[in-house]
């Protein structure tokens, strides 16, 4: 089965195609990045949505998931509107064969959920967190952290974090749930 990935940045696409791969091996899943040359807001123009189009057609994957960051914590009801319409209009130039990955509040709460990794990485002493969505501006935190730290390292990080733990993060949980039906009612 193949599986696109449509993401903010290279790097999120590339760390979360690394966590899923960990699960879904590679004997029955192809994971591909999608729309490389997008960054950001740039996800929401028409003309990005035309080129995922294109690359939809070309690509033909059976099933795609949008990687977004809320850039907020819960509740906000205004930015959770924005995610939706981004997603609902981009599903529909796939022929609704897209889920959506939220992040809430960045990428970087997954590796919050597997904090032994970033401080043998870095030399950081992070304490666990219970919950990792409540943690505002991720990024930061892990910087705070580490001086070393750059949203560059994620890829490799990815690599590096547990499964088994990501699904800590009640986000990722769901996520996860909704894309094994989804694969399910693909085959």
């Amino acid at each position: 089965m193949k599986i696109g990935l449509v993401g903010e940045a290279p790097n999120d696409t590339q760390s979360i195609k690394n966590l899923l791969e960990k699960r879904y091996l590679a004997n029955e899943f192809i994971f591909v990045s999608m729309l490389q040359i997008i960054n950001g807001s740039n996800l929401d123009s028409q003309k990005t949505k035309r080129l995922l189009r294109i690359e939809f057609e070309t690509q033909k994957p059976d099933i795609l998931i949008f990687i977004r960051d809320l850039d907020s914590t819960l509740p906000n009801k205004e930015k959770l509107y924005a995610r939706k319409n981004y997603f609902t209009s981009s599903n529909r130039v796939v022929d609704k064969k897209g889920i959506p990955l939220l992040h809430i509040y960045e990428i970087e709460a997954l590796i919050l959920t597997d904090v032994d990794v970033f401080n043998s990485k870095y030399g950081a002493n992070l304490k666990e967190i219970e919950n990792v969505m409540t943690i505002t501006e991720p990024k930061e935190y892990l910087k705070k952290a580490s001086r070393k730290y750059s949203e560059s390292h994620n890829a490799d990080i990815f690599e590096l974090i547990d499964f088994d733990k990501t699904l800590n993060c009640e986000y990722f949980k769901r996520f996860i749930k909704n894309f094994d039906k989804r694969i399910a009612s693909q085959s």
